[in-house]
């Protein structure tokens, strides 16, 4: 078994744990008690069919062997969990929280490809480019928090203070990434078009790389 192969076993292996925001609401439940007598009560709030949490980690926490430094979520928090739960794609078992970046990945390839077969657009290689390098700028960053890799430029903020991410071609280049080789350079490629699309005015330029699309889709 590879090393890749390794990453992307103990990355699945993070899916099945409970995130910080998740802790604070099975702290929240635990300290509410009604309806929330056992660990298997509330277990069943986080589980769903693409994910299975071990009843160890409720027990963890309620017996404060771990998570300490995490702070219980508000009552308002918790009674807003509960109104909109299950908050769950029957398409596709995904968490429209807990897998949001999986999702937004998942949406964008699809308008990516629904643009690029789409009659009647005259510069759809440009909104493919443009789009698929989002989506899969979001499935990297969903890759990367289940890996438990901190996505973030260190010590950068936008201009209205929020966290600075990492952007595709930055991802490709940490050791952690899972895509390598073909895919990769193929991703590089794209990258250098956006850039050219975002600085400056392209001709068309669907016939001269639309046979590259097909690697990347």
């Amino acid at each position: 078994m590879t090393n890749e192969d390794n990453k992307a076993r103990k990355a699945s292996r993070r899916g099945h744990t409970l995130e910080n925001w998740e802790i604070a609401i099975v702290k929240a439940m635990i300290n509410r008690g009604t309806h929330f007598t056992t660990d298997q009560d509330i277990l069943a709030y986080f589980t769903h069919p693409t994910r299975s949490v071990n009843h160890r980690f409720v027990s963890e926490i309620r017996g404060e062997t771990k998570h300490k430094s995490i702070k219980q979520a508000s009552d308002e928090d918790l009674d807003v969990f509960l109104a909109i739960w299950p908050d769950i794609d029957h398409e596709t078992g995904l968490s429209f929280r807990g897998d949001e970046l999986l999702i937004k990945a998942r949406e964008a390839m699809i308008a990516a490809v629904q643009t690029f077969n789409g009659a009647g657009l005259t510069f759809r290689a440009e909104l493919f480019i443009v789009t698929i390098i989002i989506a899969w700028t979001y499935l990297l960053h969903a890759w990367f928090k289940r890996a438990g890799v901190d996505y973030r430029y260190s010590g950068q903020k936008t201009k209205e203070g929020a966290d600075k991410f990492w952007e595709l071609g930055h991802c490709l280049k940490q050791s952690q990434c899972p895509i390598k080789g073909g895919i990769a350079r193929n991703l590089e490629f794209l990258i250098e078009i956006r850039h050219e699309i975002e600085h400056r005015s392209t001709s068309r330029i669907d016939d001269a790389i639309g046979a590259k699309f097909s690697h990347v889709r």
